[in-house]
């Protein structure tokens, strides 16, 4: 095979990769939001006359 396409086959790999991985901590990010504010929410329930940011 020629290297070129070698080349053009890996760029493409790292390429599709950091995609993935970009999605990835997208979600992640979102999930620890939602999970941040149900958390807080909690807070707010147990502590009822704590001051709110």
């Amino acid at each position: 095979m020629d290297p070129i396409w070698l080349l053009v086959i890996l760029i493409l790999v790292v390429v599709f990769a950091s995609i993935s991985i970009v999605g990835t901590l997208h979600r992640i990010r979102d999930a620890s939001e939602k999970t941040l504010a149900i958390f807080e929410a909690q807070t707010a329930a147990q502590h009822p006359g704590a001051p709110s940011h």
